[in-house]
């Protein structure tokens, strides 16, 4: 039996849970890559995922955060940045996919793609153009899941981890925008 996967904005008065998730499916991806440096990570971790900063970020207006959650459990969660603009992009008005991680006894549920269809839904209700990420060189696993779902490579960039400096690819996408539009 399939479980059903809902996807929510997250609010304010979820930081501690986005905390928690972020730091828990953050740690999960990488912990055990045999290129990511262990001492690195931690310090992002302790950096990145805290309640404070979590919480200004959620509040933050171009910032849009999706929940994904099984039988009321948060099992996923993307996040997106509206007017995140960076010249290797070509696009009048581009949406960042910032994070997109789900709890890893979950992987292979549909909770990537779940996520994947909703921040496409929501790029186009806000008549965003194209969409962009970044993704580490060595996360041969996301760069497959974002290929199946037609970002293609339009450049690189430096990603500060801790101390080291890592390369990710920036990918990005064009939004399929589906409106009708009547003669005047």
């Amino acid at each position: 039996m399939k479980q059903e996967i809902t996807i929510r904005r997250a609010e304010l008065k979820d930081a501690e849970l986005i905390t928690e998730l972020g730091r828990e499916t953050f740690h999960d991806a990488f912990v055990n890559h045999p290129l990511m440096p262990a001492e690195d990570l931690k310090v992002y971790l302790d950096e990145t995922f805290t309640i404070s900063r979590v919480s200004a970020e959620l509040a933050e207006p171009n910032a849009i955060f999706l929940l994904a959650e099984i039988d009321d459990e948060a099992v996923g969660y993307a996040k997106l940045e509206r007017n995140n603009e960076t010249t290797m992009v070509t696009a009048q008005n581009p949406i960042k996919l910032k994070r997109l991680y789900a709890k890893q006894k979950f992987i292979g549920f549909g909770i990537g793609a779940r996520l994947m269809e909703s921040c496409l839904a929501e790029a186009e209700k806000l008549d965003h153009d194209k969409i962009w990420l970044t993704v580490w060189e060595n996360n041969l696993h996301a760069q497959n899941f974002y290929q199946k779902w037609k970002f293609e490579i339009c450049g690189t960039i430096n990603f500060q981890l801790g101390k080291s400096l890592l390369t990710d690819f920036l990918m990005q996408r064009e939004i399929l925008v589906s409106r009708s539009f009547s003669a005047v």
